[in-house]
């Protein structure tokens, strides 16, 4: 079959992708390997009573009429009414505990800066200093009004050279230096750094930069949750294809990326099922388009070297628990971040040598939480909760045998027995040490590790590339177009970095590519690119959940031949 454009994989920078090219009247088509739509930002459901979010927990940008990023693509998509959003406490989106010391996170700089000083007084003038350049880098950032994916994004600030020049040496150096000329301490820099399960990367190789972005992301406006659940942003961009003419396929794994004579031709699927089309975006991450998708006689040699060098970060565990009680009834919309030590570059150095630590940082987000107890799956009174933490993700840790990308023969290899019980044994202690009330509360209880995350989505990277300073910002991280013609990436892997809002600008920015348009510009100006009364109603039992299963294509048997 012949497409104007194929789409490989449903994360949200391919669904926005071909969000953007079906609503502006390109032929798209969406193909999947896994049954469910929306990559790191699918749920899963347990018993009919527990819906668990894979790998949205909270965003910044969504307040209606805003101009964040969130909010401007969906605007523009025509869906940002149709998404409902749950306000996390402002006083405290996040709730952070070291060894001897606790302190929350306001939605705002001074309000973190005021808990940072009180719980380390010592430090106070400090910690003021360097939230302060902390701030003046991320709102200068913001000030560009979009991800600073390229040398002319940063335009807007030539008048402020100053300015500029913070950013640019928030960029080139890691955060330890300013550190060191704000005069921290070593509890202090942990305090600063507490939400590393934002970026997971190495204290040594974190740029300032990166910090700021993301915490500004949430001061702008407000922490965020999707009411629905994570499923609710797919399930939308899934709605905007297919009223659109666009089409989705789930259960089609993608075996090649066809080329000929340096152009995309199309792609052939697992079962030996061709596509064609002149346009292939891939939303696979980068290891996995160059490197399986793309026979390498297609590809430069520097470019296979650079993705060879691309290095992959560390990787996530995570534990999902059900419990027969609701523990929003005692408890604000907050996370928790604990973490065991003050020393968080001891957890990479560890993992950098093939070893966990049981004392690093984990995360503890519950949706039940964040929604105030509003459940839209299962009876009132109960609550989900996911808690994860920084591992290892190469196979050797993991496993002697097996292959997540072939099967799950893994799982029968008693070293992975081991390693998955004895983290998941820790993560549940840490866990229930956080929220003790879970104590002979807990009724469902499994665990995902980088092997699991990798059969579902074919990706060890949630994060994508390591987001360390030299894999940042132009020329560093992957444009959306590639030497092969016609073929452009989206996701994770590029420029446009990693996260809800990262993605889902990312896609528009491939789509914008492909359309020779700058698609967020209009989208600012108040351009709505979709027909908004195209789109299905969503009655009281509309369900994100169904609306992303399903799209597979069975196909005939094939006639056995005689012997």
């Amino acid at each position: 079959m012949n497409w104007d454009a194929i789409v490989i994989g449903s994360g949200l920078g391919g669904m926005s992708t071909a969000a953007c090219l079906a609503a502006a009247g390109r032929r798209v088509i969406v193909v999947e390997q896994h049954e469910m739509l929306g990559g790191c930002s699918q749920v899963f459901r347990r018993k009919n009573r527990f819906e668990f979010d894979v790998g949205v927990h909270y965003v910044g940008g969504v307040a209606p009429g805003s101009d964040g990023t969130i909010a401007t693509v969906l605007r523009g998509l025509g869906v940002e009414d149709r998404i409902a959003w749950s306000r996390m406490d402002d006083a405290g989106m996040d709730t952070v505990r070291f060894p001897d010391h606790a302190f929350r996170v306001p939605t705002s700089w001074d309000g973190w800066a005021h808990e940072l000083a009180a719980a380390f007084p010592e430090d106070a003038a400090g910690l003021r200093r360097c939230v302060q350049e902390l701030r003046t880098i991320g709102e200068g950032a913001d000030r560009i009004r979009d991800v600073p994916h390229s040398v002319g994004v940063v335009l807007p600030l030539a008048r402020r050279p100053r300015e500029l020049a913070r950013i640019v040496r928030g960029l080139e150096e890691p955060i330890d230096r300013l550190f060191g000329r704000c005069g921290l301490g070593p509890q202090a820099r942990a305090a600063v750094l507490a939400l590393v399960h934002l970026h997971n990367t190495p204290p040594d190789r974190t740029p300032a930069l990166l910090l700021a972005a993301l915490l500004r992301h949430y001061f702008a406006d407000g922490a965020h949750f999707p009411t629905l659940g994570g499923q609710v942003l797919a399930a939308n961009l899934c709605e905007v294809v297919q009223a659109h003419g666009g089409t989705v396929r789930t259960k089609a794994r993608v075996a090649s990326i066809d080329v000929v004579a340096g152009r995309v031709t199309g792609i052939t699927l697992e079962d030996g099922e061709r596509l064609r089309a002149d346009v292939v975006v891939s939303n696979a991450d980068a290891h996995r388009t160059f490197q399986d998708l793309i026979a390498p006689e297609h590809l430069r040699s520097r470019t296979l070297r650079r993705i060879h060098r691309f290095r992959r970060p560390h990787s996530i565990f995570s534990l999902y628990l059900g419990a027969d009680i609701d523990i929003s009834a005692h408890r604000p919309a907050t996370n928790y971040v604990d973490h065991g030590r003050y020393d968080l570059q001891t957890t990479y150095d560890l993992m950098d040598r093939g070893r966990w630590d049981p004392d690093g940082w984990l995360a503890v987000s519950s949706p039940t939480l964040k929604t105030g107890g509003r459940r839209h799956v299962g009876e009132p009174g109960e609550s989900s909760i996911e808690a994860f933490a920084a591992v290892p993700g190469d196979h050797g840790f993991w496993t002697r045998t097996g292959d997540p990308m072939t099967g799950r023969d893994y799982e029968d290899d008693p070293l992975y027995r081991e390693r998955k019980a004895e983290i998941e044994e820790a993560l549940l202690e840490r866990t229930l040490r956080t929220l003790p009330e879970l104590r002979g509360h807990v009724v469902w209880q499994e665990s995902a590790t980088p092997l699991t995350h990798e059969r579902f989505t074919l990706s060890r990277m949630p994060y994508g590339p390591e987001n360390a300073k030299d894999q940042i910002g132009p020329f560093r991280r992957l444009s959306t177009t590639t030497e092969i013609g016609g073929l452009h990436l989206a996701g994770a892997s590029t420029v446009y970095l990693y996260g809800v809002a990262f993605t889902l600008r990312g896609g528009v920015g491939t789509a914008s590519r492909i359309l020779g348009r700058d698609l967020l510009r209009e989208f600012r100006g108040g351009t709505v690119l979709a027909d908004p009364a195209a789109l299905p109603d969503h009655g009281p039992d509309w369900d994100p959940f169904f609306v992303c299963r399903r799209h597979s294509v069975k196909k005939p048997r094939r006639a056995r031949t005689a012997a």
